[in-house]
This record gives structure tokens, sequence and C-alpha cells, in this order.
């Protein structure tokens, strides 16, 4: 499956534990399975850039994922 821009994911497994990850915070933590983010870009070769953020709105991470490790959970046709 391929996902688009502000597409809603879920990470439901985790190829690399560790990962280049950014963020608001100094150390952001790293992504875990289960956690949901959104599709903000599509790097190509099946690698999309999710990002996570805070009930107040600041990036808790932002990191690099392949498609197997990600599901869709939100595909809302109204969304910019």
């Amino acid at each position: 499956m391929s996902f688009d821009i502000n597409d809603t994911v879920r990470i439901v497994r985790l190829l690399t534990d560790e990962r280049d990850v950014t963020g608001s915070a100094a150390e952001p933590p790293q992504p875990r399975a289960g956690e949901v983010g959104t599709v903000v870009d599509d790097v190509g070769d099946g690698i999309y850039l999710v990002e996570q953020l805070t009930a107040d709105g600041y990036t808790r991470w932002l990191a690099e994922f392949a498609r197997e490790e990600l599901e869709l959970v939100d595909r809302s046709s109204d969304r910019d």
C-alpha cells in the first residue's frame, strides 16, 4: 500500500529499533510500535517521513519509515 501526504498511520513493526529522529525536544524519543503519526513526505522507494505531534502541537518525533512498518489509520478526503 502507498500512503499520501497527511494520511494518519500506525507503526505496526519496527525494522530498525533505533533510527535518526528529530523533534522539539533536545533528545526526541524513538518511535515505538503502536504509535500513530502523520505522513508529511513521500521520500521515495517506499520510504515515508512521519511526524508525531504533542497535544500542544510540537513535534514529538519525526522519522523515516519503510512502507512495511506502517498501516493506514485514516485517509480523510477533506484534508488540504
